[in-house]
């Protein structure tokens, strides 16, 4: 294996987190918040773009979980979001394909671990984006998590030198703010009136 030395280190390896993994850093879950861990995804091809191609993002809640409809310029991209603990992979996609209306698709299952890691700079290394944390994809909050906690490194890092007190700001400031967006994520399930399902009953 190559090596490599540096003075400073960002973990950006996603869910794998391999640095902060072999540094052996301590991960919490937010699932008693967030019960989503997985998603459907996939790629639709537009029938009528004029149409079709409209400028906003629409989630719909389904029988376990929410799908997302993103218009792109060359196609749609849609997924379903839902939680293990509610619904077996094979029948949440069964959902989501009868959402859709459409079988003759490629999806691609993925795996999603909620929460944050106890401590986001530790040493010389400091996690950003899945790398630290991920609440889920609803309101977009992972890219707003990775500019935010990258603002939040540069402000530290025009000091003439760190010490453990810029660390532990850094941590303080960037898990306060990554707790209040995941509890207004949750918000969205709380408030729900929704009750025809075990999931839907479990977020009231």
């Amino acid at each position: 294996k190559d090596r490599y030395t540096a003075d400073f280190y960002i973990d950006c390896t996603g869910f794998k987190s391999m640095l902060f993994e072999e540094m052996g850093v301590k991960f919490n879950s937010y699932e008693d918040l967030l019960p989503n861990n997985r998603a459907w995804a996939t790629r639709i091809p537009y029938k009528d773009k004029r149409k079709e191609l409209v400028p906003y993002t629409n989630c719909t809640a389904i029988e376990n979980g929410w799908v997302w409809n993103i218009p792109l310029w060359t196609r749609i991209g849609t997924g379903y979001v839902y939680s293990s603990k509610f619904v077996d992979d094979d029948t949440a996609l069964k959902q989501f394909k009868k959402h859709l209306g459409q079988e003759d698709l490629e999806f691609k299952k993925i795996k999603m671990r909620v929460g944050i890691h106890n401590r986001l700079w530790v040493k010389n290394v400091v996690a950003i984006g899945l790398s630290a944390g991920f609440i889920e994809p609803l309101e977009s909050n992972g890219l707003f998590s990775v500019h935010e906690f990258l603002i939040n490194l540069v402000k530290n890092l025009q000091r003439d030198k760190i010490s453990q007190w810029d660390r532990d700001n850094f941590n303080y400031q960037c898990k306060h703010m990554f707790k209040e967006f995941s509890e207004f994520v949750g918000l969205h399930y709380a408030l729900s009136h929704r009750d025809d399902t075990e999931y839907w009953k479990h977020c009231l």
